[in-house]
């Protein structure tokens, strides 16, 4: 039997790929809507994924008989050879996309099944199984997304309350008070910045730093020390030349307790901090160093919406030696739903400070507005 994968825009298109590779005994073996992986998936239309077979028995091929052998005509042993090999090499690169192919056909299937499987187990009634439903479409982590669903029922079982409003309040409760910055009176405030690479660190820094000076009034300094990203130091010294605030770089303790020692007039000095994978233990001392060099005020951990569940909690992970830290959640224009905040909270236990939709500076930075992320999460499920 021969398996391959189809993707079209469409079943009509993925039907007419299928005929004309296969013919028309072909078999579908599985298919569904997809988007294309990546960021720029979400912004484009969901694609049609179509699993088809054919088996060698079937009529239109023909039962496989031995192939007749022809008189070979002014041809070497060795061309006859190097012949063989390649087609050899052609049919085993065939089987190999043919198993690949009927392996994820077969993974989806199962996959299928246990979540059948498991909703089968739950007791919910068909209100409070719209709103599970509905926190997974948000993206809250599956396990999470039971427990307010099951502790709603209950809820709702013991008292006339309607499931939107516990629901709610519950998404409340694991997201926690609202922290934003509070400057502390008559003394400098430092705030060190870090996270991973690519959740736009050094922008929601000077996003801050824009809000603190134009609206705030108050007298800022900044110190890079993302010495590992190239232009990370031409980035962030064309938006202080911009907002008229004074940078300073350093690349070692020694240099930071210098740059520290140049700002010491300023009300407030931010300080960005090189972004790291997970895996880079080595960078976890330094880091711990600088802290506690600069004696932080306050430290924030800035993350992505757009960072799947697992590669959060790895990063969670990976800084939880920070003792006491805020979370600044970027990218929320980039994502639908918002449900991974929830999850976010749920494994740092920090509080949410600052949130960010966009790139402008410094509009697209904002407190974080717990009823505004609390009515995009749970009203996918379907209760109002």
């Amino acid at each position: 039997m021969f398996v391959k994968r189809f993707i079209a825009k469409d079943m009509q298109e993925a039907m007419k790929k299928i005929r004309k590779d296969f013919g028309p005994d072909a078999v579908i073996l599985d298919s569904k809507t997809v988007r294309n992986k990546g960021i720029g998936g979400l912004l484009q239309k969901k694609v049609v994924e179509v699993v088809a077979a054919y088996d060698f028995g079937e009529k239109k091929f023909g039962s496989i008989q031995p192939a007749k052998k022809e008189p070979v005509k002014n041809e070497s042993k060795k061309e006859a050879a190097d012949k063989k090999e390649k087609a050899e090499d052609t049919k085993i690169e065939m089987l190999s996309e043919q198993l690949d192919a009927l392996k994820d056909a077969v993974a989806d299937f199962s996959n299928k099944i246990r979540i059948a499987n498991k909703e089968t187990t739950l007791t919910f009634s068909p209100g409070i199984l719209k709103l599970y439903n509905g926190l997974l479409q948000s993206d809250v982590q599956e396990d999470m997304a039971k427990e307010i669903a099951a502790q709603t029922q209950e809820i709702i079982g013991k008292k006339k309350i309607e499931a939107n409003t516990v629901a709610r309040q519950l998404v409340l409760d694991k997201l926690g008070e609202p922290s934003p910055l509070r400057l502390k009176k008559y003394k400098q405030n430092v705030l060190l910045f870090t996270g991973p690479t690519g959740v736009g660190k050094t922008t929601t820094l000077v996003k801050l730093a824009a809000m603190l000076a134009f609206e705030k009034k108050q007298s800022v300094g900044l110190i890079n020390m993302d010495t590992y990203r190239v232009g990370a130091i031409e980035h962030i010294r064309i938006y202080s030349e911009i907002m008229d605030i004074p940078v300073q770089t350093a690349y070692n303790t020694d240099e930071l307790k210098s740059a520290l020692k140049a700002l010491e007039d300023k009300d407030v000095v931010l300080i960005d901090t090189a972004g790291k994978s997970p895996g880079d233990k080595a960078y976890k001392k330094e880091l711990a160093g600088y802290i506690k060099i600069c004696g932080a005020d306050e430290i924030f951990l800035v993350l992505s919406i757009v960072t799947g569940y697992k590669a959060c909690r790895d990063i969670i992970d990976y800084y939880s030696f920070i003792q006491d830290y805020k979370l600044i959640v970027t990218k929320l224009d980039e994502a639908g739903a918002w449900g991974n905040i929830v999850n976010m909270a749920d494994c740092t236990k920090m509080p949410l400070s600052y949130v960010t939709m966009g790139q402008d500076v410094p509009e697209d930075i904002c407190e974080a507005d717990m009823n505004k992320l609390v009515r995009n999460i749970v009203g996918r499920g379907v209760l109002e």
